[in-house]
């Protein structure tokens, strides 16, 4: 998942995932105005622009320290921003529109990033609750910013005066495009009334996903078990646990580490389903009211722009366009899909009734991991646990960071920190020909109290092109792995490995921007693109020429993962297609029907009506999953579906790969110059297209996830 702390101007209007809105009003002018810094110079060859260092993280902060910083950031822009409106229409230039405002508003962002990112690592919980105090006011603030008539009076001053006279460059146009769609999407083509309007549903939106963030984030709901219904667990997973006052019981949390390991391999049927409910009824109290109300503002603010639902105004300006295209995508995946899901779920269902002894049973959402994992035992004699032995997490670090190197030409180098959080290290990117600075990012991979959920990227320190050279980007990756445990090494699942090469493609795709503005640059992309670099380098933890690499044998660690293993995992990688990806249309389904229905939907008992339709497991009336399904409330909201969707591309790309060599350079080299560097200054057909030479299709996609051909149910 591609996480954006505080993005520039452009995807906060994109994504609507920090829009919060409050009456418009003009921002007085402060006096006196500090002067725009120079233009950004003409675009050179990346390897040839001077660094400029990412200023680090700084985490040694106070709460009143974060509010201040966040109150000060707007006024520094307002005082920008004051200076280019001042500018008479007439002798107005490109630094006092399209390039100031574009400066100011990367300023602006830049400074709030680093604040808000706080509150999903700090281990302070008052300077998490400051900084998401910051990111609510901020996101109120970035969507008054976007709806400012002056601002946009003023770009329009630019084009119909000087702007018609210069001879812009195809950066320079492309930045103009979608600084002005943003305007439109923010309401400046509406009555004073209705912008006004508009800004106030933002504003309230922003609230309410900063809360609903918040929640999850905070959250420490956890059940007991006995040492007898944790049968099937591994020791070292028993060992870590917690235990009760009276040491009888196990204390099992609901965060990842805890839950997805349980419901893989516990083999009492009613500690799964205690610990689903549990997983699944993570603030409902609290989540699914704001939710409600967030679906119904978005609803409200998409119709005063002139669009039907939510997902048309989302998806105008992405790959997609419009609702329709979605639901036909939708639609034909899962008519592809249902072969596969009967075959794997008749198969699961036999292995319950043998293991039950009960002829009537049938399946439910607390068994298909569990059963996945069965039949991945039974099947292609792969036991996840056993496999975990073979992936050390410093060896897959490592050995991940030797594959993107070899592809992408860079080097990585520890450097120096001081890291908010034992384990957590910073780390350089160099271009492998010239030595130069190319990023830095932090890496923080176990989970802790107060930290963020889930796994993720952050961009946190922003990238483009300035006077003195090329601003170097900042980023974070933040996942949670299980932690080592009794002076242990830490291990990952395979799948945890490509959860790994997954996030740490969005970190390369934030550090290999050669972007010129900000906006345009590293993961700003269409938002059902945004994953599609990420979800292809997750086909190389499959290959036999990437397995030594981030392996390693627990008996002899001069040695790797087993040959024979790799290619069990390789040939198991699509038996699960069915429930996988039926499972990853029913997300992106509940998303489009709660973003296509008005603004009186029934969240939850949609989600519970879709779920037995498309995937056929009953839902109970004690699980509320959506109020725990982040992405809704994150910037996936009418865009889940991109998942999906560009796997189809990522796929796609991959293939050349296949063609030309796994850890080809060469190929290495263009995927970097053309996909990774380019960010959205072209469009994504035009990027894929040119990568690929040729328009992109969908065979690749077919053929690795093991859809096409798929065994019908016996």
């Amino acid at each position: 998942m591609n996480r954006l702390a505080v993005p520039s101007l452009v995807v906060l209007a994109l994504s609507c995932a920090h829009e919060k809105p409050a009456p418009v009003a003009q921002a007085p002018a402060p006096a006196p105005a500090p002067a725009l810094a120079p233009a950004a110079p003409a675009h050179k060859a990346f390897a040839d622009l001077t660094a400029v260092d990412a200023a680090p993280l700084r985490t040694k902060i106070t709460p009143e320290e974060v509010a201040a910083g966040c109150g000060q950031a707007e006024k520094d822009t307002d005082a920008k921003l004051a200076a280019l409106v001042s500018v008479p229409d007439a002798k107005r230039t490109w630094a006092d529109a399209f390039g100031g405002y574009e400066q100011a508003t990367t300023d602006y962002a830049d400074a709030i990033a680093r604040l808000t990112f706080l509150k999903e690592i700090h281990t302070d919980a008052k300077v998490r609750a400051a900084s998401a105090a910051c990111e609510e006011r901020a996101g109120k603030y970035v969507v008054r910013l976007g709806a400012r008539k002056d601002l946009y009076l003023a770009m329009k001053g630019f084009q119909a005066n000087e702007g018609a006279k210069v001879d812009l460059d195809a950066v320079d146009k492309r930045l103009v495009e979608v600084t002005m769609l943003d305007f439109k999407k923010n309401g400046l083509e509406l009555s004073d009334a209705d912008r006004a309007k508009l800004v106030e549903l933002r504003s309230r939106i922003a609230e309410l996903q900063s809360q609903f963030d918040t929640h999850l984030a905070e959250n420490t709901d956890s059940f007991e078990a006995t040492k007898d219904e944790l049968l099937g667990m591994p020791e070292s997973y028993v060992a870590r646990l917690k235990k009760t006052a009276d040491g009888k019981r196990y204390v099992v949390t609901t965060k990842y580490p805890d839950y997805y390991p349980l419901a893989e391999n516990a083999k009492s049927e009613a500690v799964r389903k205690r610990a689903y409910i549990a997983f699944n009824a993570r603030e409902a109290k609290s989540n699914l009211p704001l939710l409600t109300e967030a679906i119904a503002l978005r609803d409200q603010a998409a119709k005063l722009l002139g669009f039907p639902t939510h997902a048309d105004f989302v998806t105008q300006d992405r790959m997609a366009q419009n609702a329709k295209t979605v639901a036909d995508f939708l639609a034909r995946v899962r008519a592809e899909l249902v072969p596969a899901r009967d075959a794997l779920d008749a198969k699961m269902l036999a292995m319950k009734i043998a293991e039950t002894k009960d002829k009537k049973a049938r399946l439910e959402d607390w068994d298909w991991r569990y059963y996945v994992n069965e039949l991945k035992k039974r099947d292609y004699q792969l036991d996840d646990e056993a496999v975990r032995e073979y992936f050390p997490a410093d060896k897959a670090l490592a050995g991940m960071f030797q594959v993107y190197a070899t592809l992408f030409g860079v080097k990585f180098e520890e450097a120096p920190a001081d890291p908010w959080a034992e384990g957590v290290k910073l780390y350089a990117i160099r271009d492998a020909d010239t030595g130069r600075l190319v990023a830095k990012f932090y890496v923080d991979l176990f989970p802790r109290e107060g930290k963020y959920g889930h796994a993720a990227s952050f961009n946190i320190g922003v990238s483009r092109a300035t006077p003195s050279g090329y601003q170097i980007p900042l980023s974070a990756l933040v996942v949670n792995f299980n932690p080592p445990a009794n002076g242990k090494v830490a291990k990952l699942a395979h799948d945890e490995v490509r959860t790994l090469f997954h996030e740490f493609g969005h970190i390369m795709h934030m550090s290999l921007t050669t972007a010129r503005y900000n906006s345009l640059g590293g993961s700003n992309v269409a938002w059902d693109f945004v994953e599609a670099p990420s979800q292809m380098l997750e086909n190389f933890v499959f290959r036999p020429e990437v397995l030594p690499l981030i392996s390693q044998d627990p008996k002899d660690p001069s040695k790797s993962l087993p040959a024979e293993l790799g290619k069990k995992l390789d040939a198991a990688r699509s038996f699960d297609a069915g429930i996988k990806y039926t499972r990853q249309v029913f997300l992106a389904s509940i998303d489009q029907y709660l973003h296509t229905h008005g603004d009186k939907v029934d969240a939850d008992a949609a989600e519970h009506k879709l779920r037995e339709e498309i995937i056929g497991y009953p839902a109970l009336p004690e699980e509320h999953f959506l109020a725990g399904f982040g992405h809704l409330m994150g910037g996936y909201d009418g865009g889940y579906y991109g998942y999906l969707w560009s796997e189809v591309f990522a796929d796609d790309m991959f293939s050349r790969f296949e063609k030309d060599g796994v850890l080809n350079p060469a190929t290495g080299k263009v995927y970097r110059e053309t996909i990774l560097a380019r960010g959205r200054e072209d469009m994504p057909m035009a990027l894929l297209t040119r990568f690929l030479g040729r328009e992109p299709n969908e065979e690749a996609f077919l053929r690795l996830t093991g859809i096409k051909g798929a065994p019908a149910a016996k």
